[in-house]
Formats: C-alpha cells, structure tokens, sequence
C-alpha cells in the first residue's frame, strides 16, 4: 500500500464529517503560525499524539516524520547558524560558546553560541512538523469524494471544489513519485541515507529536476482522462453517500476549542521571543 495516502478503517476521525476535518486543517494551520512558544507547541504536539493514537494512524505519521528528518534538520540548523550571530537575547540562559572574531577595515563579528539557538531551532521545526502533519492527519482520515462533497456543503462551486479535493491528492502522489525517483538513484549507488546532512541535502536538490518531469506527466496524464471523460462542471451531481455533522464532530470541536485556549494561555505564560 501507498504511504502517505486515505487509510480506509473505522476510527473518530474518519466519522467525522469533512467539513469538520477540513476546519481543523485550516486552523491548526493558524494556530502553529502564530504560536512560537515552545511549552504551548508541546502541549498542542502531545494533544495531536493522543489524537493520532485514538484514530490508529501513528504508524503512518511516523512514516511522515521520517520523509520529513531531512527538511527539519534543515530548519533546526539553519536557525542555528543564524543564531551564531545574534547576541544572546535572554541572559538568564547558558551561553555554551562566544567569541570575536576580526573583520575587515577594523570591525570585528560577534559569535555566541547559547541555549536560546538551539530553543529556536527546536520551535521553527516542531511549527513545521505540526503544520504539515495537520494536514496528512485530514488525507489520511478522508478521501477524495469526501473532501469535495465537504466543500460543496459550503457552498463551494464543484469546478474549485473538485481542484481542492485533487491538491489533495496530488500532494502524496508527489510523494510516492519522489520515493521512487529515490529508490531509482539509490539502485545506480547515489547514497541517500547513510550519508552527511550536506550531502544528503544536495542529493534531494539533486531529485529535484526528474521530479519536476514526472509531475508534468502526471498532471499531463490527468488532464487528458478528464479530457477522455469529458468531465464537465455545469453538470449538476449528487452523490450516493450524504454526509451530516454528529455527535462525533460537536465533542471533536470541543476538544479542539479546549486545546487551542490552553495552548494560547501557555503561550501568554511561557513566551519567550523567537
């Protein structure tokens, strides 16, 4: 089976009604890029572990976590390396390194080294994690017709509903594509795995060009089947299965109001500037 993709099984969030799933989508979206404290950031990761343990899905998003090592390594040490420049903001903290070292026509850089780099470092990489597991929580909870008959409830034209619902969809077939660009180079003996983050970096920029090239064919080949199936938006649909918020998604939104005011409380107590 496909990674990445609609996992078909009966759990919370697969009950839930689209709209509900696709809400969540769009404010905890909101929420990880307003919030950068790294104690609320926590406590929102471990209300997403739980959510993920009720819905037997953490098998998948540590499948994700690990797509995503190398880009949040990247992140982790591009703050870092950012740090090194910028004088220590608490000072309170321990300063692990610094020194001054001389520069051209008599200046000198300042180079410190301190607990408040690595803290930065840690809440840019859980924001991005969060963000983007958010979303492959609502992909592997719903599939294709869902999302758009979801979004056709909001009053939503069909032609804009049905481009959402197919972003959906070619975002892990971007995936798969890449895994198997990967698997494909490792077989003429590119090193992906067992080698040093700046190589494994530029290997990844690397895949980015027959990347490229098989999206094209495949945005290429969907074109023409709706080309083939004369797929026509003016066409009023219906659709066998109806969908209806339930109990399930007023005790979801419960839960997800609950966490989000907690996480903005810890965020008021526990804010350190990022």
């Amino acid at each position: 089976m496909d990674y990445l993709q609609y996992v078909d099984t009966d759990s919370l969030l697969h009950r839930l009604d689209p709209r509900t799933k696709f809400a969540f989508f769009l404010v905890m979206a909101v929420v990880t890029s307003v919030i950068k404290s790294g104690v609320a950031l926590l406590f929102l990761f471990a209300f997403f572990i739980a959510l993920w343990c009720t819905c037997r899905i953490p098998k998948y998003i540590l499948i994700l976590a690990g797509k995503l090592k190398v880009l949040l390594a990247f992140i982790f040490l591009l703050w870092l390396i950012l740090g090194l420049f910028e004088p220590p903001v608490v000072e309170k903290g321990p300063i692990f390194f610094q020194t001054v070292l001389p520069f051209v026509n008599g200046q000198s850089i300042h180079l410190c080294f301190d607990w408040y780099d690595l803290y930065k470092g840690a809440v840019y990489a859980l924001r991005i994690f969060l963000m983007i597991s958010s979303f492959y929580t609502v992909i592997l909870t719903t599939n294709f017709s869902e999302i758009i008959l979801g979004l056709q409830k909001w009053k939503i034209p069909y032609a804009l509903a049905f481009g959402i619902g197919l972003v959906f969809q070619i975002i892990p077939m971007i995936i798969t594509e890449l895994k198997a660009i990967m698997e494909a180079q490792s077989s003429r003996g590119l090193e992906i795995e067992e080698c040093g983050w700046a190589t494994k970096i530029r290997n990844y920029v690397t895949f980015s060009l027959p990347l490229l090239f098989r999206v094209m064919s495949k945005g290429q080949a969907i074109s023409l089947a709706m080309h083939y199936y004369q797929l026509d938006f003016s066409v009023r649909r219906t659709a066998y299965k109806g969908i209806k918020a339930t109990a399930y998604d007023a005790w979801f939104i419960i839960a997800n109001a609950v966490t989000i005011v907690i996480t903005v409380i810890l965020r008021l107590y526990f804010y350190i500037p990022v």
